[in-house]
């Protein structure tokens, strides 16, 4: 029985698939503008980082101050000449959501929240150094700005690029008594956000510190500034590291300070694709304009798991993808395959009584965007239906990028519970052999082996491929409404990698119910681009 072949078909609603028109941050911000803000349905799992009872999990670093829990609160007093202190905790944290409260007597200098921070021995005696939101009670206000504490660059995001409305956000302590101030800081990968009282204050781009503890600091006054002993108070210290709740983006002012690629500032423009269907041989290839010559093609056989390969480079320069290599014969391009669902692993297992076709799908066979979809069920041990997956694609072609898009959709025709395991999920694997020169890089900053298990927003392989003096890379991008956001990842020792949820534990879909998981990928060649890398994630984020 052959698939069902089908074009000219409208494209799903349910598919949230754009044109993604230009890579130059400043077009992003545009656009970003004329945008309504989303409304994405996580709430996210919150995790207190203070019982309200004492300093479990938190430890006292540099200046030797007063700190101690007084009704609920934390409360730090100052000590006459002791140096800045922190209150930091003992984990430390990547990509996070921080929300607390503050309030600081006027008369101390100011004080700060430490995030992504470090303290080493062998740097400046331990002294504590990373990022800082500031807190400051003085008239010049500066709270919300980010300062690099303990290091060499001080405001990296100063003060005077805020809004008016992020100085004027900030209240201070008066004759009423304390005043309370809402923090929040959101931190995934190299973009950094802070918020005062629900006030966006600033915009970071950094990749300095991509991991680090969580710390109060309580900042010693200066000869010239009031002396005693002053106090800050801090309550309702909670994080989410996993489901983030991320707020829409917005006309926030940002500051980036990654190192600048000259190709990322290139106005691109689209260029015209085809697509050509085989039902004999069960392919779609997407072709340049008129070219005979494919630059993917998607296999989709009746009795065989769908998947990408070949992938040729955007500059025509090699094969980004490789079928069935010796080290992982169950290894296909660009696949999809999950572990344990249901007991059935259809991950090693690409063919026969596991996978049968339903149908291939065509919906734009031409234009600066093509699209298409596979539908397959997944069958158990009986050749029963346990789960009808859906992989939706687009692509669209950019000087010398691609960029692929995916909706996976999952429909359970039975209960189904994808075990937990160390890898499962979409998956790329690039040519390698021993000699393979490469590097996965994350957003996070991990490096190859380093990443597995790891949660991070995008994840980046670059390898040397043979005929090339440069570097080909693949890189893949998480999204804040797929429920593990952001996903670990799981990397072989062959540079093979991809986002697992299954690391996080069991998986269930019940019966008639669907999941839908969004991904994008970016193809291109030479250097690492981080800054490429932001624009494409920050443009995926909005709907």
């Amino acid at each position: 029985m052959a698939l069902l072949i089908k074009t000219g078909n409208p494209f799903k609603k349910s598919f949230k698939m754009k044109h993604y028109k230009t890579f130059s941050i400043s077009w992003l911000l545009a656009f970003f503008l004329s945008l309504s803000p989303p409304s994405w349905s996580q709430e996210g799992y919150w995790q207190s980082l203070f019982n309200g009872k004492d300093l479990s999990g938190w430890q006292e670093l540099n200046g030797k101050h007063i700190w101690e829990v007084r009704e609920g609160m934390i409360v730090g007093s100052t000590v006459p000449g002791e140096p800045n202190g922190f209150l930091c905790t003992l984990q430390q944290y990547g990509d996070f959501v921080l929300e607390l409260e503050v309030s600081i007597d006027t008369l101390m200098n100011n004080s700060g929240i430490q995030f992504r921070s470090l303290s080493y021995d062998d740097f400046k005696n331990g002294r504590v150094h990373g990022y800082q939101m500031e807190v400051d009670p003085k008239p010049q206000q500066w709270s919300g700005a980010i300062y690099e504490e303990g290091a060499d660059r001080g405001w990296i995001y100063p003060p005077d690029k805020m809004s008016q409305a992020a100085k004027e956000a900030f209240k201070r302590d008066d004759k009423n008594g304390y005043q309370w101030n809402s923090y929040r800081i959101e931190a995934v990968g190299p973009m950094m956000r802070t918020w005062i009282n629900g006030v966006p204050a600033a915009h970071l781009i950094d990749d300095r510190y991509p991991k680090g503890f969580i710390g109060l600091q309580l900042h010693a006054n200066n000869e010239n500034d009031p002396q005693g002993s002053f106090s800050i108070r801090f309550r309702n210290v909670r994080i989410q590291t996993g489901d983030l709740n991320l707020t829409p983006l917005d006309d926030t002012h940002v500051v980036n300070l990654l190192s600048e690629n000259p190709n990322s500032k290139q106005q691109l423009v689209a260029k015209p694709l085809q697509i050509k269907q085989d039902q004999t041989v069960g392919s779609i290839s997407v072709f340049h304009g008129q070219s005979n010559t494919p630059i993917l093609t998607q296999i989709a056989k009746q009795n065989e798991r769908p998947y990408i390969h070949p992938l040729i480079a955007p500059d025509g320069n090699g094969v980004m993808t490789e079928y069935r290599p010796a080290h992982h014969l169950h290894q296909t391009g660009i696949y999809w395959g999950l572990k344990k669902v249901n007991g059935r692993d259809y991950f090693m297992n690409w063919k026969n009584d596991y996978w049968r076709g339903v149908s291939a799908t065509v919906f734009e066979d031409e234009g600066t965007q093509v699209k298409w979809q596979t539908e397959y069920n997944m069958l158990d041990e009986n050749g029963k239906t346990i789960m009808v997956e859906t992989q939706d694609w687009s692509m669209q072609h950019f000087g010398e990028h691609y960029v692929l898009e995916l909706q996976w959709t999952g429909e359970a025709k039975s209960d189904v519970v994808m075990e937990k395991f160390y890898v499962g999920g979409l998956f790329v694997r690039m040519p390698w052999v021993k000699e393979t020169v490469g590097e996965i890089v994350s957003a996070s900053g991990l490096r190859n082996l380093e990443l597995e298990g790891q949660r991070s927003i995008w994840s980046d392989i670059g390898i040397k491929l043979d005929g090339r003096d440069d570097f080909a890379h693949i890189a893949i991008f998480d999204h804040p409404e797929n429920k593990a956001f952001p996903t670990p990842w799981r990397v072989d020792n062959e540079l093979g990698m991809g986002p697992s949820r299954q690391i996080l534990g069991d998986w269930k879909i019940a019966e008639g119910e669907k999941e839908v998981i969004w991904y994008r990928l970016l193809v291109y060649t030479g250097e690492l681009d981080k800054i490429l890398l932001m624009d494409i994630w920050k443009d995926f984020i909005q709907p």
